[in-house]
């Protein structure tokens, strides 16, 4: 396995340890807030973003599963999105 994976996090290009968690990426390397970790096995659904388009649990997903994916949490919509979203 490559030493890193190569992910797109809300349009910007990043590479990472493939063995890190993606809610660890998440929250400490890209600073997103909107993404939580409220129990750590997936029961939840506090840290859900957008791979490719599907609703995925970030706490239990490694990095390199993700290897040349898109994903995006809310601090990556648009704003029309995010206003959408809270009507």
């Amino acid at each position: 396995m490559n030493s890193f994976c190569k992910v797109w996090i809300n349009g910007k290009e990043m590479e990472v340890d493939p063995e890190r968690k993606l809610l660890d990426v998440l929250r400490n390397d890209c600073k997103c807030k909107s993404v939580k970790d409220g129990c750590s096995e997936g029961a939840c659904g506090t840290c859900t973003v957008l791979i490719d388009g599907k609703a995925v649990k970030a706490c239990v997903q490694k990095m390199g599963r993700l290897e040349g994916k898109r994903i995006l949490t809310v601090e990556g919509f648009s704003q029309w999105e995010k206003e959408v979203s809270h009507s």
